[in-house]
């Protein structure tokens, strides 16, 4: 591993049995998420987009290949390592609402990761959850309201500031805009960039929307049929694609709106 790689996957590969045939999800794909910077993950529904995603946190246990994260063999780890690192990757979820518990109040949904991992209880916690809303742009008044009081955009910033509550290094974004408006859109992946910043964050990024993920990407893979088919900076991509999956995102791409402050 270089020493600005975070994250490493080598030639991961996933196959699920269905009945008696072999679904090829992710077939030997490969790439480094560097300290502080975004990886975009771009293709189709059905790509392996999010199969590559649950590869990467370990929620699902590949078929072949290897996962590295800051120099640990995620594979090869044991419980009691695999646990601290969890604390250090975290996900967002493409449903704020569908991700979100809706017997849950936010000081619960939010505070519950710290629950989780012994890093705060009582009057802390519930500091915590204050600072960590109030850095995505919601705050203490919010404390007590469920779910279904939000609308979308803001239920998504609460599914971040849950994200964010262990301190983490490494946040998967998996489609986390593309259930959002357009307007929405641009003010989460603000926020997103804004935290990036202050934070040193790194992003795996992951969504079907092209000019989405060129905008938050520094490295965009595009995923076609379990494969990386095309890599490099999305402008280059957008000026000059080499792949005919690649050129056909490119010309039903739809442009985003400038980003608007958060």
């Amino acid at each position: 591993m270089s020493a600005d790689a975070l994250f490493e996957a080598h030639d991961l590969v996933k196959h699920f049995r269905m009945r008696r045939a072999v679904v090829k999800a992710v077939a030997g794909v490969s790439f480094t998420i560097p300290r502080g910077r975004t990886v975009g993950l771009v293709g189709e529904s059905g790509s392996g987009k999010s199969t590559v995603a649950r590869l990467a946190l370990r929620l699902l246990d590949p078929t072949a290949g290897r996962l590295s994260f800051d120099g640990v063999d995620l594979l090869r780890a044991s419980r009691g390592e695999l646990r601290a690192l969890r604390r250090r990757m975290q996900i967002v979820f493409q449903d704020p609402f569908g991700s979100l518990n809706p017997r849950m109040r936010v000081v619960e949904a939010v505070g519950e990761p710290l629950a989780v991992h012994r890093l705060a209880r009582g009057k802390e916690r519930t500091d915590r959850v204050v600072e960590l809303l109030e850095r995505v742009g919601l705050g203490a008044r919010d404390l007590h309201k469920y779910a279904h009081q939000f609308s979308g955009g803001q239920a998504q910033r609460i599914g971040i500031a849950r994200a964010l509550a262990t301190g983490p290094d490494l946040i998967v974004c998996d489609e986390a805009v593309s259930a959002l408006d357009v307007s929405v859109q641009a003010q989460v992946l603000n926020l997103l960039k804004r935290l990036q910043a202050e934070l040193g964050l790194s992003y795996l990024f992951i969504a079907h929307d092209l000019n989405v993920v060129r905008y938050m990407a520094d490295e965009v893979c595009v995923m076609h049929l379990g494969e990386i088919v095309e890599r490099g900076d999305g402008d280059a991509l957008f000026a000059d694609p080499q792949h005919a999956y690649t050129k056909t995102l490119v010309g039903a791409v739809r442009s985003l709106p400038a980003p608007e402050a958060s």
